[in-house]
C-alpha cells in the first residue's frame, strides 16, 4: 500500500512523540501504516512508577459519572455565591493548604529561589508561596463558574496585558496552525477560555498528575465550553498534530518537564530540563509557536500574547530543536521573572542535589500516603535525560494539567 506523504510524517512524529511520552520503543515501517510498541529495554516504567500509576489509571464509568457530578454541583454553588465571596472563601482554602501540605509549599518555595535568588526560607519568599497558594485556589474558583458565564463575560474578564489578536492571525494566514507554548502563570485556565470564546478552534495537550478523579472533574470543567482535551497517548498526540494540519490551534504546557526526559537546558542560571513536544510537532508542521501566558494584575485577570516562534528545519534535527527550545526557554525567564508570585507550579523544577532511588510518585510530590518526609516528600530527580516530547499541569487541589 501507498502511503501520501503527510501521512508518514504524521505517523512518524506521533511515534516518536509517542515514544519520549510514554517510554515506549515504537517503530513505524516506511510501507505501511503499523505502529508497534513494547516496553524498551532499560525500563522507563521502573523509573518513573508513580507517574505511571497516573497515566495508566483506568477511567471507570462509576467513578467518571461520580466525577462529572461533582463538578457540576461545586459549579453552580460557585456561580450562585459573589465573586467577593468566592474569592474570600478561596483564599482560606489557599491558607489552609499552604499549612498543610508542606512538600508542595517546599516545592513553591525551592522554585521560587531559583527565579528570585533569595533563600528558600526567607520572609520574602514565604509571602510569594502563599500569595501563590491563593492564587492557585482562586484559579480553580474561577474555572468552576465558566459553564456558566457567557461568550460576552468571559472575553471582557480576561484582557490583553501584552500583545494582540494579529500574532495569532497572522500566523494562522501561513495556513499551518499554530502551537500556544504556555506555562502555569496567572490564570492559565481563562487564557485557554478566552482563545476558545474568540472562536478559535483549540486543542490542548494535558497529562493526568492527580488521581482519576480529580482529572476528570477538571477536565470536563476545562471542556465545557467546546475546548478539545487530549491526553498524551497514541490517539491524542495523532488528534492534536492533525488538527494543526487543519489549521487549528494545539496547546502544550512547556515550563516543567514532568516525564523527565526532556532536553537539558539552563533556566534561570540552574541546570533543568524542559520537554520538547511543542518544539518537535512545530518543527515536523512548520507550525508557528506562540507564547501564551496568563496574567493577573489589580484583581483583574489578563493575557500575554508574544511574538510567534519558528522552528527551522534543516539537516541537523538536534540543532533545530536546541535553537526553538533555547527560545522558548527565554521566553519562560522573562515571564516567570516578571511575577514569580504568580507562577502556579507546585512540583519542582530543577533537580535536587543528590540522586535518589526508586521513585513512588510523580516527582516533587509528596507521598501517596499525604505524608511529608524530611525533604517534603520531594524524590531527587535522575540525571538520566533523554530528548523528549512532554507536558503537564498541576496544582495540589484540582488543578491537572
Amino acid at each position: 500500500m501507498t502511503l501520501h506523504p503527510q501521512s508518514r510524517v504524521l505517523d512518524t512524529a506521533v511515534v516518536r512523540f509517542e515514544a519520549h511520552v510514554t517510554g515506549r520503543t515504537s517503530e513505524a515501517s516506511a510501507n505501511t501504516t503499523t505502529v508497534t510498541g513494547g516496553r524498551g529495554t532499560g525500563s522507563f516504567r521502573a523509573r518513573l512508577p508513580g507517574q505511571q500509576r497516573f497515566q495508566r489509571e483506568d477511567r471507570r464509568e462509576f467513578r467518571h459519572s461520580l466525577s462529572i457530578a461533582t463538578a457540576v454541583v461545586c459549579s453552580r454553588i460557585a456561580w450562585a455565591l459573589p465573586v467577593r465571596t468566592r474569592n474570600w472563601i478561596a483564599d482560606r482554602i489557599g491558607d489552609a493548604l499552604y499549612h498543610l501540605t508542606p512538600a508542595y509549599r517546599q516545592n513553591v518555595a525551592d522554585n521560587l529561589a531559583h527565579v528570585t535568588g533569595k533563600p528558600a526560607d526567607s520572609p520574602e519568599l514565604a509571602a510569594m508561596t502563599r500569595a501563590i497558594f491563593r492564587l492557585s485556589s482562586r484559579n480553580f474558583g474561577d474555572l468552576l463558574v465558566v459553564p456558566h458565564q457567557t461568550t460576552e463575560e468571559i472575553i471582557r474578564a480576561v484582557p490583553f496585558v501584552e500583545g494582540d489578536w494579529s500574532i495569532l492571525d497572522e500566523a494562522l494566514a501561513r495556513g499551518k496552525g499554530v502551537i500556544f507554548v504556555s506555562g502555569h502563570t496567572g490564570s492559565f485556565d481563562l487564557v485557554g477560555q478566552l482563545l476558545h470564546a474568540k472562536g478559535y478552534p483549540l486543542n490542548v495537550m494535558t497529562g493526568r498528575t492527580v488521581a482519576r478523579f480529580v482529572f476528570d472533574m477538571v477536565t470536563h470543567l476545562r471542556g465545557s465550553r467546546g475546548i478539545r482535551m487530549c491526553e498524551p497517548t497514541p490517539s491524542g498526540v495523532r488528534r492534536v498534530i492533525q488538527a494543526v494540519r487543519r489549521n487549528e490551534c494545539a496547546v502544550f504546557v512547556t515550563d516543567r518537564d514532568f516525564f523527565q526526559n526532556g532536553k537539558p537546558v539552563t533556566m534561570f542560571g540552574q541546570p533543568t530540563t524542559l520537554p520538547l513536544g511543542a518544539v518537535r510537532i512545530g518543527r515536523d508542521t512548520g507550525a508557528a509557536l506562540i507564547p501564551l501566558f496568563g496574567d493577573v494584575t489589580r484583581q483583574r485577570h489578563g493575557v500575554r500574547l508574544l511574538p510567534a516562534i519558528y522552528v527551522p528545519k534543516t539537516t541537523d534535527i538536534e540543532a533545530d530543536l536546541a535553537g526553538g527550545l533555547s527560545q522558548i526557554v527565554t521566553v519562560l525567564e522573562r515571564v516567570i521573572g516578571d511575577h514569580p508570585e504568580q507562577w502556579v507550579m507546585f512540583q519542582r523544577v530543577w533537580p535536587q542535589e543528590a540522586a535518589g532511588p526508586h521513585r513512588a510518585v510523580p516527582p516533587g510530590s509528596p507521598p501517596a500516603t499525604g505524608a511529608a518526609g524530611p525533604n517534603g516528600g520531594a524524590s531527587p530527580r535522575s540525571r538520566h535525560r533523554s530528548p523528549v516530547a512532554s507536558q503537564t499541569d498541576q496544582p495540589p487541589t484540582s488543578h491537572t494539567g
